[in-house]
């Protein structure tokens, strides 16, 4: 048996930005997703956050997984995923399933596997669960049967898995979770991605994250809104947000946390113009704001986690607390997908 790791991420600035081409600054943390892999003639998937197994036979597996292609393909032409986003919607453990199916398609395995999963990340909180199981997944597939894959390789096909999910996502998020560290993200061709542990060597500090509840849309679907706002609106929020981004690296460089709280209370007005942020959201912003602190939400929004930062971490937790919260202090920048 092979049991793997990979942790889940945070933005600290350029969310949906870094579709558009946008710099983006992610951060991994210490929240894990956990898979445990052994050889089988069929494919077996058990989720111990879903409390759900299943058994697939592999051609069946196979089978699944082509299909999906196949509407991620005709999503792309036609520029709308809805009928791919409705049939991954249909069962919880699609995307565990489409995952394990594209790993041995892609790494050309005849063999079947038993996939055990488990996490410390929440669902849906905008941390990267479904980028952190990806990755684990082909990280455990790939061990299990010796395949000896570089990162850039694990990376290059846990993002084909994200566009089953996302239709279109940036490759940030399984960027981090499996490189790990704090990296500098740049969709293009090829994508950037920049670890800045020479530049920034030290830990970010006196940030907790606060859950608002599970998004009532996928990450996909906040994208489609995103995009299918008036480029005349949209796009100059999305400018702002990329230059954000550079601004946040001078400012890390530097130790610039001043700065580094303007350019966070920044990019939360702009994604809240953007309809990303919920009442509960901007509650969180306002009081954080009120204290001298700064918050945004993370990953696609609508509901999932808000990143808090306070100098006095005691004062933030209590402001946190007051309005009913249960806040969550996390290491920022550990290590990538990683055996264990």
């Amino acid at each position: 048996m092979i049991k793997v790791s990979a942790p889940g991420k945070v933005h600290l600035i350029g969310e949906h930005a870094v579709v558009y081409g946008e710099p983006a600054i992610i951060a991994a943390i210490g929240k894990r997703c956990y898979v445990e892999a052994e050889e089988a003639s069929d494919v077996r998937i058990e989720s111990r956050e879903l409390d759900t197994e299943r058994i697939y036979p592999l051609a069946e597996a196979i089978d699944f997984t082509n299909n999906v292609q196949k509407l991620w393909n005709a999503g792309f032409a036609a520029k709308n995923f809805s009928q791919l986003f409705e049939f991954m919607r249909k069962d919880s453990m699609y995307p565990a399933k489409a995952a394990v199916g594209k790993a041995l398609i892609s790494m050309d395995i005849n063999s079947g596997v038993t996939i055990r999963i488990s996490s410390d990340i929440p669902i849906g909180s905008g941390l990267g669960s479904s980028s952190s199981m990806t990755v684990a997944i082909v990280k455990g597939v790939a061990e299990l049967y010796q395949k000896n894959l570089t990162a850039e390789q694990i990376n290059e096909i846990a993002f084909g898995i994200e566009q089953f999910s996302h239709g279109t996502p940036s490759g940030g998020d399984n960027s981090a979770c499996c490189y790990g560290g704090l990296i500098w993200f740049q969709k293009g061709n090829p994508n950037t991605i920049k670890p800045l542990k020479e530049e920034i060597p030290y830990e970010l500090e006196n940030f907790v994250l606060v859950n608002v509840g599970n998004p009532k849309k996928t990450t996909g679907e906040l994208v489609q809104h995103v995009r299918s706002l008036p480029d005349v609106f949209r796009t100059p929020r999305i400018k702002a947000l990329g230059a954000s981004a550079l601004a946040m690296r001078d400012a890390l460089r530097q130790r610039d946390f001043s700065k580094m709280k303007a350019l966070i209370n920044f990019a939360q007005r702009h994604l809240a113009e953007l309809d990303l942020s919920t009442p509960e959201i901007d509650n969180i912003a306002k009081a954080v704001l009120n204290i001298g602190g700064a918050a945004k939400l993370c990953g696609a929004g609508g509901g999932g986690t808000v990143l808090c930062y306070h100098e006095d971490n005691g004062k933030l937790m209590e402001t946190i607390k007051s309005l009913g919260y249960a806040p969550l202090e996390v290491e920022l920048g550990v290590e990538g997908v990683r055996l264990e």
